[in-house]
């Protein structure tokens, strides 16, 4: 066997460069994070051919000092922490002193900086071994990176095509650009603009970045709960994407993928977004230093949190109470109602303040304006300001019978007006139409009782401990020392859920012999195995309640009424009242929206009226 030796410099720095410098856009990242640190608030970014034959960054921050500059290549040297109390106390982005030493080991670098108060500028490249030489620079840092793995042929021939590099470079520095919202970035390949983000609010800076959709399409979140505060914007569950291209989370202004994060966002968007949809948000995550540890990912990605179960039941709740509907009171609310309309489309009709939630047609594209508005009749619509009326049979009429022609009920003169208005008649039997204030409401009656019998069902089920039923023949799954010790720590938590677990004599077995009476037809074992798994990889675990909303989602689907079954007008109104005391009732428990607003202006328009 060979004896042990001690690894040269050179060859350790290439080893850490591995783990630090993935691709041309890791490099990007090393570097834009010591600008922000530096202070910058002016960075410049050039790159060629992906990256990887240039990349230039340039910023304005506070400079390295001349007898600094070598040590700067220096393995874990660092201007960032002294101690190991540090270490728990770490506000920077960087803090390791392995960026810049495992770069130069695998490209050829020159680092130009000139410090604050200094008169000259220096220049070191350590590729050429020549130590520093002075420089003309402005106040700041240019860091050229020339030739990226140009030693390490190995890793170069992983690297992707220059278009697929560049691609990655430019989503690296949007999500640079969303983290800190006063710095401006602008980002040039071969010369030529890809990105110029100036520096301003935040508001303005998701918009440069993400364009207008997420800032009328979302509702904002701030919430604070003891050492934590979270603000930004999530999207409306109608405002999905077919890939996760635009979910950015930001812990202290670090770019973080997380799991316990993400399954949080998962779960607060449950039961809302369409299969295989996925939602859009921007949100940030402030945080004491000392709960976190951001020293748990060679390329700082990932972070442990000391209270983990905390945290994910603070940004479910917050992100679920925002999409429910329970607003702030300084959110937008609707405009008084205006008296409904008697009569045909004319001028003289109240222009309506509100658009509609759901466009009717891919084609129509409202506006920045309306679409904003739309966001507050949607917030409105989740609102649940009284606990939900008793839930109405809808009786069915007979199958001779003929649903009513469209005619405003008589009782609308008279009754206060509900923002869903009143039904008018139904289309094939399908769909309501309902006259408001601001126009026609056509509502997918189906969806909507949907969602309506899913959250009443849900709320019977939450209000009172499930009741148990035994198993006449106990069922059993196969144990191992992992979910054994999940079982010890958590056996009572399983217990109130209506489970009796427990370890065979020779530990080889867990067998079970009651199971909660609202799952007694499901796979106990497979039920249980994953709970059992789920409480052993996240801090709260949510495999019964999708079980039981699964199972819910099915009864609702099934005992909803039937498109082609015809109601009449009381049974409408009743239908739309029960809407607007539900939550999340603008989608059915599958995501799909269950009605669409038409304002009065928006019917005319297919009339040509005022042109």
């Amino acid at each position: 066997m060979p004896r042990i030796q001690q690894l040269p410099n050179s060859l350790i720095n290439q080893i850490a460069a591995g783990e630090v410098i993935e691709r041309p856009a890791s490099v990007v990242k090393e570097i834009i994070e010591n600008a922000i640190d530096a202070g910058a608030t002016d960075i410049d970014i050039d790159i060629e051919d992906g990256g990887g034959k240039l990349i230039r960054v340039r910023d304005n921050g506070c400079g390295i000092h001349p007898d600094d500059l070598a040590l700067a290549f220096a393995t874990h040297a660092t201007s960032k922490i002294q101690n190991i109390d540090d270490l728990e106390h770490i506000t920077t982005l960087g803090f390791r002193g392995e960026a810049l030493p495992s770069i130069a080991s695998v490209s050829k670098t020159t680092l130009t900086s000139r410090a604050e108060g200094q008169e000259q500028a220096w220049r070191i490249s350590p590729h050429l071994g020549n130590g520093i030489s002075p420089a003309a620079h402005p106040p700041g840092t240019t860091i050229e990176i020339r030739d990226l793995f140009y030693n390490t042929p190995a890793r170069k021939k992983f690297l992707k095509s220059e278009r697929t590099e560049r691609a990655h470079i430019q989503q690296l520095v949007q999500s640079l650009a969303l983290s800190h919202a006063g710095i401006r970035i602008h980002l040039k390949n071969h010369g030529k603009t890809l990105g110029d983000y100036g520096g301003g609010d935040l508001t303005a800076r998701i918009q440069s970045v993400l364009g207008d959709e997420l800032l009328e399409q979302a509702v904002a979140i701030d919430a604070r709960a003891a050492d934590m505060h979270l603000y930004g914007r999530v999207g409306l569950p109608t405002c999905t994407h077919t890939q996760p291209d635009q979910q950015y989370f930001y812990i202290n202004g670090r770019i973080i993928r997380d799991k316990i994060i993400a399954h949080a966002i998962r779960q607060a968007y449950q039961d809302m977004t369409y299969h295989g949809r996925h939602p859009i948000y921007v949100l940030y995550l402030d945080i004491n230093p000392e709960l976190i540890d951001v020293n748990a990912h060679p390329a700082k990605h990932e972070v442990r949190f000391r209270e983990s179960r905390l945290t994910h039941d603070f940004i479910y709740s917050s992100l679920n109470h925002a999409l429910r509907g329970n607003i702030p009171a300084n959110a937008p609310t609707l405009p008084p109602a205006a008296p409904p309309a008697r009569s045909s489309v004319d001028d003289s009709t109240p222009r309506p303040r509100q658009t509609p939630l759901y466009l009717a047609g891919s084609e129509r594209r409202p506006g920045r304006s309306a679409v904003a508005e739309s966001t507050a009749y949607y917030q409105w619509a989740q609102h649940i300001p009284a606990p939900p009326q008793p839930a109405s049979a809808y009786p069915l009429p007979s199958a001779g019978s003929v649903a009513p022609g469209p005619v405003l009920p008589a009782a609308a003169e008279q009754a206060p007006e509900h923002p869903l208005g009143y039904a008018l008649g139904q289309i094939h039997n399908i769909f309501i139409l309902a006259q408001n204030a601001h126009g026609l409401v056509i509502v997918d009656m189906h969806a909507a009782h949907e969602r309506i019998l899913y959250e009443r069902l849900k709320q019977q089920l939450r209000a009172q401990n499930p009741q148990t039923q035994h198993l006449l023949i106990p069922q059993s799954l196969a144990a191992t020392p992992a979910t054994l010790d999940t079982l010890a720590r958590h056996h009572d938590w399983l217990a109130r859920l209506g489970y009796t677990l427990a370890a065979s004599a020779d530990e080889s077995r867990i067998h079970i012999t009651t199971v909660p009476a609202l799952l007694k037809h499901a796979p106990a074992p497979e039920i249980v195995g994953e709970l059992l798994h789920e409480l052993g990889e996240y801090p709260a675990s949510t495999a019964i309640a999708r079980l039981e909303d699964q199972i819910l989602s099915r009864l609702s689907c099934h005992k909803a009424v039937r498109a082609h079954d015809a109601l009449n007008l009381d049974e409408m109104n009743q239908l739309l009242r029960d809407i607007e005391n539900t939550p999340a009732s603008g989608q059915c428990n599958h995501g799909r929206p269950t009605w669409i607003q038409l304002s009065t202006d928006e019917i005319g328009k297919y009339f040509m009226r005022g042109e």
